[in-house]
């Protein structure tokens, strides 16, 4: 599998615990995704309360992980 080839992942979660523990397993399946392509990093977007996208990207380098919080940003 590519990393094109691989779906973002979805959360939405309703406390803290849930939401620490969803991210940890999402960033962590796509470390390991990530290991044989060696070309994206991994990018963590809050849309929202509790609402978050966590997929990889080209604007992030290879073995890092950025977050972007779009919770307050007006159009």
């Amino acid at each position: 599998m590519t990393v094109q080839e691989l779906v973002p992942i979805e959360i939405r979660v309703h406390d803290r615990a849930s939401m620490d523990r969803c991210l940890a397993a999402a960033v962590d399946r796509m470390i390991d995704s990530a290991k044989g392509q060696r070309t994206h990093g991994i990018l963590l977007t809050r849309l929202g309360d509790g609402h978050f996208i966590v997929a990889f990207s080209s604007a992030v380098p290879f073995g890092h992980t950025d977050q972007v919080d779009l919770r307050h940003q007006t159009a």
